[in-house]
C-alpha cells in the first residue's frame, strides 16, 4: 500500500549487501518514501551524523564487518538527536537470544530475511505513525505545559492581588472597628451624662408635668446608647470573630442576674414574672458577654411589651436534646407586617416593643447563629408573643 503522504518520510537503509539495499530502495520509492544508503555500520554513524537531512526509520542489518547492527544501534541511542529514531532490524537470524539482544540496544522491531515487500512496509509505517503519535504527544505536553505556566502565573498574579486586597480589607475592617471603638466612646460619654441627669430628674420630678418629657429623654438616650453598642458589637462579631471566647456557662445564673437587673422596670408596672425553670441542667457552650446582651434583649422587649399588671413566663426545659428557653408576653403580639420580616435591622421587627425601627432582633439573631443555636419567634394562639432559644446541649448540660 503506498503512502499518500505529501512530506516524504526518509529512511536510512543500512546494508553490507548492495543486491539488499537495491531491492529494499526500489521497495519505498515505489511506495513514496524517500531513501538515503550505508553499507556498514561506520558509514551509517557518519550519514546521521554529518546529514543536513533528517530521518524518520532506520532499516538497519544486523550482521554487518566491522561494526554490527546491535553496536550501531547502542551508539546512536548516547546521543539525544537520535534517541526516537525507530530502528528495525534486518536478520536472517531468528534465535530468541539475538531478538532479546536488539530490543535490548534500543531497536523497535525487527524483520527477517528473506523479507516480504508488504511486511516490511506495514512495519516501516507502524512505526512512523507511532513516532509521529509521540511527537504529537510531546507537543501537546509542551503546549499544555505552557498553558500551565501561564495560568499558573495568572494565578500567582491574582493570588497576590487577592493577599494584597485581602490586607487592605483587613486594614479597613481594623480602622472601622477603630473608628465605631471611638464614636461609641464619644457617643457613650455625654450620653451617660445625660442618661443620669435624667433618671435623677426623674427622681426628683415625680408630679412635675415635666416628667413625661423627661422620661422620653432617659428613654431615647437609653435607645441610642443600646443602640451604639450593638453596632460596635455587630462590626466585632462580623470582623474579630476570635475574640469572643467560649467558655461552659449557667444559663440559669445569666437569666437570674438580667431579672435582677431590671427589677425596678418589672416593679413599675406590676409584672408578675413566671420562672420555670425545669431543665436538670442548663449548662450551655458560650461566650457570657454576648449571651448576656442576647437574653437581657428578649428579657427587657418582654417586659417593656407586657401592659401593666400583666405577667411574663419564662421557661427552661430540654426538649429533642436540646435545651429550650422561651419567653412569653401578654402583650397584642407581632403584627403579620412585622413576622414577615424577622431578623432584618432596621425594619418593622421591633415594634413588638416600642414601635421603632432597630437592632434588637437582627443583634439576638446574629448571637444566637454565633452558638449554633437557632431562635423562633411566633404569637401565641391566647395573645402575647413567644420568642424561644434552642441551644445544642453540651455533655456538660445535664448535672
Amino acid at each position: 500500500m503506498k503512502t499518500t503522504q505529501s512530506n516524504k518520510k526518509r529512511i536510512l537503509v543500512v546494508d553490507d549487501n548492495v543486491e539488499n539495499i537495491r531491492v529494499i530502495g526500489s521497495i519505498l520509492r515505489e511506495n513514496g518514501f524517500n531513501a538515503g544508503y550505508a553499507i556498514d555500520g561506520q558509514q551509517a554513524l557518519d550519514v546521521l551524523d554529518g546529514s543536513g537531512a533528517t530521518f524518520d526509520l532506520m532499516l538497519l542489518d544486523v550482521n554487518m564487518p566491522g561494526i554490527n547492527g546491535f553496536e550501531v544501534c547502542r551508539e546512536i541511542r548516547r546521543s539525544e538527536r537520535f534517541d526516537e529514531l525507530p530502528v528495525i532490524f534486518l536478520t536472517a537470524n531468528t534465535e530468541k537470544e539475538q531478538i532479546v539482544e536488539g530490543f535490548k540496544s534500543g531497536g523497535q522491531d525487527y524483520v527477517t530475511k528473506p523479507f516480504h515487500a508488504d511486511e516490511l512496509l506495514a512495519r516501516i509505517g507502524t512505526h512512523i505513525e507511532l513516532r509521529e503519535k509521540r511527537e504529537q504527544l510531546r507537543q501537546m505536553n509542551e503546549m499544555l505545559n505552557e498553558k500551565v505556566k501561564e495560568r499558573t502565573k495568572e494565578l500567582e498574579e491574582s493570588n497576590i492581588k487577592l493577599e494584597s486586597a485581602y490586607h487592605e480589607l483587613r486594614k479597613l475592617d481594623e480602622s472601622k472597628d477603630v473608628f465605631l471603638r471611638l464614636i461609641s466612646h464619644e457617643i457613650n460619654t455625654p450620653l451617660n451624662g445625660v442618661i443620669g441627669f435624667a433618671d435623677y430628674l426623674k427622681e426628683q420630678m415625680v408630679s412635675s408635668e415635666y416628667f413625661n418629657l423627661i422620661e422620653k429623654l432617659s428613654e431615647s438616650a437609653h435607645r441610642l446608647n443600646d443602640f451604639a453598642q450593638s453596632s460596635l458589637i455587630i462590626t466585632r462579631m462580623r470582623t474579630f470573630p476570635d475574640e469572643y471566647k467560649k467558655e461552659m456557662i449557667e444559663l440559669k445564673g445569666v437569666v437570674d442576674d438580667i431579672l435582677l437587673s431590671n427589677r425596678d422596670l418589672v416593679d413599675n408596672k406590676n409584672i408578675l414574672v413566671n420562672l420555670n425553670w425545669i431543665a436538670t441542667g442548663s449548662i450551655i457552650s458560650a461566650n457570657y458577654e454576648l449571651m448576656t446582651i442576647c437574653i437581657s434583649h428578649l428579657c427587657r422587649n418582654a417586659i417593656q411589651h407586657t401592659p401593666e399588671n400583666g405577667s411574663i413566663v419564662i421557661e427552661c426545659r430540654e426538649e429533642k436534646g436540646q435545651l429550650l428557653l422561651s419567653f412569653a408576653d401578654d402583650g397584642p403580639g407581632f403584627s403579620e407586617k412585622s413576622i414577615n420580616n424577622l431578623f432584618q435591622p432596621f425594619t418593622t421587627a421591633d415594634e413588638h416593643i416600642d414601635n421603632n425601627k432597630g437592632l434588637g432582633l437582627y443583634i439576638v439573631n446574629i448571637i444566637a447563629v454565633f452558638h449554633d443555636a437557632r431562635i423562633s419567634i411566633s404569637n401565641k394562639a391566647e395573645g402575647g408573643a413567644l420568642v424561644e432559644l434552642r441551644y445544642p446541649k453540651t455533655d456538660a448540660a445535664v448535672l
